[in-house]
This record gives C-alpha cells, sequence and structure tokens, in this order.
C-alpha cells in the first residue's frame, strides 16, 4: 500500500505542475498586432478614420476625398465608387441617392473594435460602425445603422492614404442598396 500511495502523490504532484506551469505560459496563440515599431502609425490612422467620420457631422463643404488615393475604390453594399471624382460625386449627390437618410435631427456615427494591422507602408483595418440618430434633445438616442468596414491604406511620402473601403451593412439597409446589397 506504501507504495501505492506514493505512486498517487507523484501523480498529482504532476499535474499540479502542470496546471501551474499552463497559468505561468503566456498565450502564444496571438501575434502582437501593435508593437513599438507601429503604434505611430496606427494611431495616426485611426486619426485619420476618425476626422472622415467628423465629417458627417460637418459636412458642408467637406473633401471626402483628401484622404483618398487618386485611383481608391470605395465599395458601399455593392454600389462601386472608382476614382476621386467618383467618390466626392457619392458625397455631394448622396441626397439624392439615398433620400430617405436626409432627416433632420442629428446623427453620430460610432467606430468601434477598430483591428488596425500595420505592415511596413500598408495597413488594413477592421471596425464595426454605428449610426445613432438623435431626433430631439428630449428623446433618446435611437441605433438607425450598423455595419462593418474593412479599409486598406498606402503610406505616401509619410502621409496614410485610404486605397480601398468596403462598407457592409448589418442593420438598417437604406432602400438604395437593396439591388447591389450582398452578405459578406
Amino acid at each position: 500500500m506504501p507504495e501505492q500511495s506514493g505512486k498517487m502523490k507523484a501523480i498529482i504532484m504532476l499535474f499540479a505542475a502542470i496546471a501551474v506551469s499552463a497559468v505561468l505560459e503566456p498565450a502564444r496563440a496571438q501575434v502582437p498586432i501593435t508593437t513599438a515599431d507601429t503604434l505611430l502609425d496606427r494611431i495616426q490612422i485611426e486619426d485619420m478614420l476618425l476626422a472622415y467620420y467628423y465629417g458627417f457631422e460637418v459636412d458642408e463643404g467637406h473633401d471626402w476625398t483628401a484622404m483618398y488615393t487618386d485611383d481608391a475604390v470605395l465599395d458601399i453594399n455593392g454600389l462601386v465608387y472608382r476614382g476621386k471624382a467618383e467618390i466626392q460625386g457619392l458625397y455631394n449627390n448622396y441626397d439624392e441617392i439615398s433620400p430617405e437618410e436626409n432627416v433632420p435631427g442629428k446623427v453620430h456615427v460610432l467606430m468601434t473594435n477598430p483591428r488596425i494591422i500595420v505592415t511596413g507602408n500598408t495597413a488594413t483595418a477592421h471596425m464595426i460602425y454605428t449610426e445613432v440618430m438623435n431626433d430631439t434633445v428630449y428623446l433618446a438616442p435611437r441605433l438607425i445603422e450598423q455595419g462593418r468596414e474593412d479599409t486598406k491604406f498606402s503610406k505616401i511620402d509619410g502621409t496614410w492614404y485610404i486605397t480601398e473601403r468596403l462598407i457592409t451593412q448589418d442593420g438598417g439597409l437604406p432602400p438604395a442598396y437593396y439591388d447591389t446589397y450582398k452578405p459578406r
């Protein structure tokens, strides 16, 4: 019997050691996304995206294409705009394209869960956006739209520019996109 209890103690000690090492060992499943070398670029890209969405709040005379390369592509639910002229035309004529979205009140766009990965002079960003409508200061805000944005960037002469944006709605799809929308 004493030999058996010694084996049992050894087995218990082995399992305890395995459990402790599993807790103390750092997770290896995820590679660092942001490093000291990429931190400034990541912040610059996030600031650019915030400035882009701020354009929806000021809108008048906003140059939507300042952040795009000349040959950039903007795909909103399957409606594709190529180059600065088409992209700026979209925003200049958005009330005609989607009149149901031109409503009184204040809309804010929230960017959440940004995953920005910088690799040299290129980068990608994935995030969730949510449009919140404030009809009046007396009513609680309401969600009107939510979706995902996947964007590619290039760093040219030290400045980040959008080369491709893919916007996919997951809720609140306006009628302007009924014919072009495909789940992706």
